[in-house]
Protein backbone atom coordinates (compact mmCIF):
# COMPACT_ATOMS: atom_id res chain seq x y z
CA UNK A 1 0.00 0.00 0.00
CA UNK A 2 2.80 1.94 0.83
CA UNK A 3 4.06 1.66 -2.70
CA UNK A 4 0.93 3.13 -4.02
CA UNK A 5 0.61 6.09 -2.25
CA UNK A 6 3.95 7.12 -3.51
CA UNK A 7 2.53 6.20 -6.85
CA UNK A 8 -0.44 7.90 -6.47
CA UNK A 9 1.60 11.29 -5.29
CA UNK A 10 4.19 11.42 -8.06
CA UNK A 11 1.17 10.62 -10.56
CA UNK A 12 -0.76 13.46 -8.82
CA UNK A 13 2.35 15.94 -9.20
CA UNK A 14 3.44 15.00 -12.91
CA UNK A 15 -0.11 15.04 -14.24
CA UNK A 16 -0.91 18.25 -12.63
CA UNK A 17 2.10 19.53 -14.52
CA UNK A 18 1.68 18.15 -17.46
CA UNK A 19 -2.45 18.08 -17.81
CA UNK A 20 -3.38 14.59 -16.68
CA UNK A 21 -5.37 13.83 -20.16
CA UNK A 22 -7.89 16.12 -19.54
CA UNK A 23 -8.44 16.22 -15.77
CA UNK A 24 -7.89 18.98 -13.77
CA UNK A 25 -5.22 19.42 -10.57
CA UNK A 26 -8.64 19.48 -8.68
CA UNK A 27 -10.02 16.52 -10.42
CA UNK A 28 -6.97 15.00 -9.84
CA UNK A 29 -7.61 15.83 -5.97
CA UNK A 30 -11.16 14.65 -5.95
CA UNK A 31 -10.39 11.46 -7.69
CA UNK A 32 -7.55 10.40 -5.51
CA UNK A 33 -9.57 11.15 -2.40
CA UNK A 34 -12.47 8.81 -3.76
CA UNK A 35 -10.38 6.28 -4.43
CA UNK A 36 -8.82 5.92 -0.64
CA UNK A 37 -12.21 6.82 0.68
CA UNK A 38 -14.32 4.25 -1.92
CA UNK A 39 -11.30 1.58 -2.59
CA UNK A 40 -9.00 1.16 0.56
CA UNK A 41 -12.10 1.51 2.98
CA UNK A 42 -12.81 -2.29 2.10
CA UNK A 43 -9.78 -3.54 0.33
CA UNK A 44 -6.26 -3.29 -0.36
CA UNK A 45 -5.31 -1.13 -3.23
CA UNK A 46 -4.75 -2.86 -6.46
CA UNK A 47 -2.15 -2.03 -8.80
CA UNK A 48 -3.66 -2.15 -11.87
CA UNK A 49 -1.09 -2.42 -14.05
CA UNK A 50 -1.35 -6.06 -13.05
CA UNK A 51 -4.54 -6.99 -14.72
CA UNK A 52 -5.38 -6.91 -18.43
CA UNK A 53 -7.73 -4.41 -19.91
CA UNK A 54 -10.48 -6.69 -19.82
CA UNK A 55 -10.02 -7.67 -16.07
CA UNK A 56 -9.66 -4.02 -15.02
CA UNK A 57 -12.88 -3.43 -16.62
CA UNK A 58 -14.84 -6.17 -15.37
CA UNK A 59 -13.37 -5.15 -11.97
CA UNK A 60 -14.44 -1.93 -12.11
CA UNK A 61 -18.19 -1.99 -12.80
CA UNK A 62 -18.48 -4.63 -10.17
CA UNK A 63 -16.94 -2.56 -8.01
CA UNK A 64 -18.43 0.98 -8.87
CA UNK A 65 -21.40 -0.81 -7.96
CA UNK A 66 -20.29 -2.15 -4.57
CA UNK A 67 -19.38 0.91 -3.76
CA UNK A 68 -22.48 2.51 -5.25
CA UNK A 69 -20.36 5.17 -7.06
CA UNK A 70 -22.50 7.77 -8.64
CA UNK A 71 -21.94 8.32 -12.37
CA UNK A 72 -19.62 10.91 -12.03
CA UNK A 73 -17.84 9.67 -9.15
CA UNK A 74 -17.53 6.90 -11.36
CA UNK A 75 -16.38 8.51 -14.38
CA UNK A 76 -13.67 10.34 -12.36
CA UNK A 77 -12.25 7.09 -10.64
CA UNK A 78 -12.15 5.75 -14.13
CA UNK A 79 -10.30 8.46 -15.36
CA UNK A 80 -7.98 8.68 -12.61
CA UNK A 81 -7.26 5.23 -12.49
CA UNK A 82 -6.98 4.84 -16.11
CA UNK A 83 -4.43 7.47 -16.06
CA UNK A 84 -2.11 5.71 -13.71
CA UNK A 85 -2.60 2.77 -15.44
CA UNK A 86 -0.97 4.24 -18.48
CA UNK A 87 1.68 5.94 -16.52
CA UNK A 88 3.17 3.18 -14.79
CA UNK A 89 2.71 1.02 -17.48
CA UNK A 90 5.18 3.03 -19.60
CA UNK A 91 6.87 5.91 -17.26
CA UNK A 92 7.40 3.95 -14.00
CA UNK A 93 10.58 3.84 -13.12
CA UNK A 94 12.64 0.35 -13.41
CA UNK A 95 11.59 -1.95 -10.19
CA UNK A 96 8.18 0.28 -8.81
CA UNK A 97 6.20 -1.91 -10.89
CA UNK A 98 5.93 -5.17 -11.72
Amino acid sequence: MRRWFFICLFALIAFAANGADGLSPKQLTDARKLYVAKCAKCHKLYDPVEYSDADWNWWMVKMSKKAKLKSAQNELLAGYLETLRKMAATNAPAGVIK
